[in-house]
């Protein structure tokens, strides 16, 4: 899972610019993300080895209460920080020492295998891994410096692991906080709609930190399991949401690659799921207050305070009474096509209760329309090359240099460097906002001369200028429309029905601004170039369609 590119933040930019914190909100919601208390205690960290049931050694870094340079006696709430493969142990040492200081233990620990810890490396979220998180949790329970009462939280890999441990249960965990959280790795990032992509490639070479070895055979075991099967089974946490008993504040954002994850957690746990989601990649987005810049500094234009993390802790393992609970079930940042000008939002329920269900046809002119068309067939080549695709944590459409849009504007062959063989379809210009908040979906009806094909759609906003802002991107490959488990044939010019889910986004388009559809075969370089070529025949009429959740249509 990918490492967060680091992001350096001057004195200038914490002391003066203004955060996500000051923009628009609800009274309650503005009053719950500014949470802070004034720290209690200074910061010790000394390296620490965790035995596990097996007699394996991890190896972390403990982070206590102290003053002085002496650990402070007494009994504390504690807090496992991203139990992950990377060479973290001292990653993020601000956010840390922030906790240490207002009266928490804070570990982060290598997992087995990798950088300092004992054991042996073979692959990623193994059986054993999670058990191995069992022990330390538990563990921590048990040293004198712990009330019994212990936390969780991760990013990326590490919120994984949040979620893999709370299934098993371990009596001493009370709550956790996962970020940027896929509930199914397989199929949101390794093979999104089992489409083949760079990315196990790119993440079992350059991820963790683990021997040559241990590379070689975690891509040897994403190779070997192309299909959703047992291996991916026992991977992913989707399937383990229902034994997850302790309350969870899922943050993510709504252009990370892992943005399903938490909108899975909250239908699957409604009770017991809290999701905070802003216009955030899978890039750093919780500042540390006050914190000198480092390499791992947010942004704080593009960030909230950690002290959110903080307050959840607060409430549910330090009970203090001043701590509590999200305003709403879902808190959540309603972007526009300039940046900063959103807003947060709070509701009860996602989509939102104002949210309406509508269906847009695609037409054979291009059009995209609330009204059933006329039949008709709209063909496409299959681009291998079409792209280029977000990033590979990735981008902010509002990026000056948001490769997806450049493309659209790059007449080297007269058609766009990369859109030959894109086809699109276009609402007309709003003379209102319009807002979509919830799952976006596109249904096909199509035939194709070739026994397979990679479909890559995106949902863009295309702003009153004429330019081109993606915001969401979904695959399809046509031999996995009804299972990912195991291909189907497909008869060459037979038409069939293929779904294409595009992912949740929050985002209000501005009155004059039209809302896009794209479909094509290629999405480099994250889609492998590897798409049979041939046509592509859509079928225009009620078999094609899109569904998403628009306010103000």
């Amino acid at each position: 899972m990918p490492v967060s590119p680091l992001h350096f933040a001057t004195d200038a930019q914490l002391a003066s610019t203004t955060s996500l914190l000051d923009a628009p909100a609800p009274p309650a919601v503005s009053e719950w993300l500014r949470y802070d208390r004034p720290a209690e205690y200074e910061s010790l960290a000394t390296r620490v080895e965790v035995p596990t049931r097996d007699g394996t050694v991890l190896v972390g870094m403990l982070y206590r209460p102290a003053r002085a340079g002496e650990p402070v006696e007494g009994r504390f709430p504690v807090v496992l920080a991203n139990f992950t493969p990377y060479a973290f142990l001292n990653f993020g040492p601000a956010k840390h020492s922030y906790l240490a200081e207002r009266g928490f233990v804070v570990l982060t620990c290598s997992v087995r295998g990798s950088v300092e810890s004992g054991g042996e490396w073979t692959s990623w979220f193994r059986e054993v891994e999670a058990e191995d998180n069992y022990d330390v949790i538990e563990w921590l329970a048990a040293q004198p410096f712990s009330t019994g009462r212990v936390g969780q939280l991760g990013a990326s890999y590490g919120s994984v692991t949040a979620y893999r441990v709370a299934a098993l249960r371990p009596p001493h965990l009370d709550a956790i906080v996962p970020i940027n959280s896929p509930t199914n790795i397989h199929s949101e990032w390794i093979r999104p709609g089992g489409v083949p992509t760079e990315a196990g490639a790119w993440w079992a070479c350059l991820g963790p930190v683990v021997t040559k070895e241990g590379h070689a055979s975690t891509l040897t075991s994403l190779e070997d399991h192309p299909y959703y099967d047992e291996f991916w089974q026992q991977i992913v946490t989707t399937n383990k949401l229902p034994d997850v008993e302790v309350p969870a504040l899922h943050i993510g954002g709504y252009y990370d690659i892992f943005k399903h994850g938490g909108f899975d957690a909250l239908q699957q746990r409604p009770d017991k799921t809290w999701l905070l989601y802003g216009p955030w990649t899978h890039a750093l987005q919780l500042s540390v207050p006050g914190a000198a810049p480092t390499p791992f500094t947010a942004d704080p234009s593009d960030s909230i305070s950690y002290a959110t993390v903080l307050q959840w802790f607060d409430y549910w393992l330090a009970q203090r009474p001043g701590a509590t609970l999200p305003p709403s079930r879902i808190i959540s940042y309603e972007d526009r096509s300039q940046r900063g000008s959103g807003s947060w939002t709070g509701s009860q329920e996602w989509p939102p209760a104002d949210a309406t269900a509508r269906r847009l046809y695609p037409t054979s002119n291009g059009e995209l329309t609330p009204d059933l068309p006329a039949t008709g067939e709209t063909a496409y080549f299959v681009n291998t090359y079409d792209g280029p695709s977000a990033c590979v944590i990735g981008c902010l459409p509002t990026d000056a240099d948001q490769a997806q849009t450049m493309s659209e504007f790059d007449t080297t062959n007269g058609h766009g460097r990369y859109t030959l063989g894109r086809t699109t379809f276009t609402t007309p210009a709003f003379t209102n906002d319009v807002t979509v908040s919830g799952p976006v979906e596109l249904h096909l009806r199509a035939s194709l001369s070739a026994e397979d094909t990679y479909f890559v759609s995106k949902l863009e906003v295309v702003t009153a200028e004429g330019q081109v802002l993606p915001l969401e991107t979904g695959y399809l490959r046509a031999q996995l429309r009804s299972s990912l488990e195991r291909p189907e044939t497909i008869t060459p010019g037979e038409a069939l029905d293929y779904t294409i889910r595009l992912g949740h986004i929050h985002f209000r388009f501005d009155t004059g601004q039209r809302l896009r559809i794209s479909l094509s075969g290629g999405d480099v370089p994250r889609v492998l170039p590897t798409n049979p070529s041939g046509l592509v025949t859509v079928q225009h009429g009620e078999g094609t369609y899109v569904d998403l959740p628009l306010t103000g249509f």
